[in-house]
């Protein structure tokens, strides 16, 4: 028995056709593992192959062992080929590390998030608002928790101020816990839906203000979120254009004429 591995069952083959010197109608094939592409490169990993010569060779080689035995009261066991360790190539070994990176990454982040639920739940309970949260959608560096509640009102606050700040502080109890580069999005019934509908609407009006008066209109402070969206939203329109201003937390969007 010999093990095989390529970048794809017909690499691994091919291996196995040299190793042995014979015709593939000759081996007895054994998938072990499946190739598999991967996302981006996370996930991806090699064919693996258990691969050994069918039976008439493998009787062959028993016939000539007898042989060299005589008198012998029972046949000496066949032999049978030690499994072979195929070495990766530098570019597979770099999207194993990879792959076990991301899961090592989506192992913590799941670790944090459990501590999250529970900190996310004092926050509101300091403020005499009982929610309970619930994780939508978690990856190694992105999270969704959605904050039930009977008052969706007190959840969000003014404005969503009270929720962006509460979700910037979750953001920074992730980090602390070991999660670089997080990217956390509270939400309560479906208020970043019902956010984005009201973004466009100031988006629409805004660029029809621009237009018709040619100067620039500067908006609320809103998350970094908020303000990639209507950079994105402004893309559309080639007649503006779009910067940020000031400082976090009051960072603001300023729509201007394009010339």
């Amino acid at each position: 028995m010999t093990i095989f591995i390529g970048k794809d069952k017909e690499t691994a083959l091919q291996k196995a056709t040299t190793y042995f010197a014979v015709g593939r109608e000759q081996l007895q094939i054994k998938e072990l593992q499946a190739a598999r592409r991967g996302f981006l490169g996370i996930g991806k990993r090699p064919a693996k192959l258990e691969v050994t010569l069918k039976s008439k060779q493998v009787q062959k080689k028993q016939k000539q062992t007898e042989k060299s035995v005589t008198n012998s009261p029972s046949p000496e066991p066949a032999v049978v080929d030690q499994p072979v360790q195929q070495e990766l190539t530098p570019e597979e070994q770099a999207q194993q590390q990879m792959a076990e990176n991301h899961q090592r990454n989506l192992n913590i982040m799941k670790k944090a998030v459990g501590g999250l639920q529970q900190y996310l739940n004092d926050i509101y309970q300091q403020l005499g608002i009982k929610i309970r949260p619930e994780v939508r959608i978690i990856r190694a560096h992105y999270c969704e928790v959605d904050l039930v509640a009977e008052n969706t009102g007190q959840v969000v606050g003014y404005h969503g101020r009270r929720i962006n700040a509460v979700e910037q502080l979750g953001a920074a109890y992730l980090n602390y816990h070991g999660i670089r580069d997080v990217d956390l999005m509270l939400d309560s019934d479906h208020y970043r839906d019902k956010r984005r509908i009201t973004l466009n609407k100031i988006m629409e009006r805004s660029i029809t203000q621009v237009i018709a008066s040619n100067q620039a209109v500067f908006l609320d402070p809103m998350p970094a979120r908020e303000r990639k969206y209507l950079h994105k939203l402004a893309e559309k329109e080639h007649r503006v254009r779009t910067y940020s201003h000031g400082r976090e937390p009051f960072r603001s969007i300023v729509i201007a004429p394009q010339n």
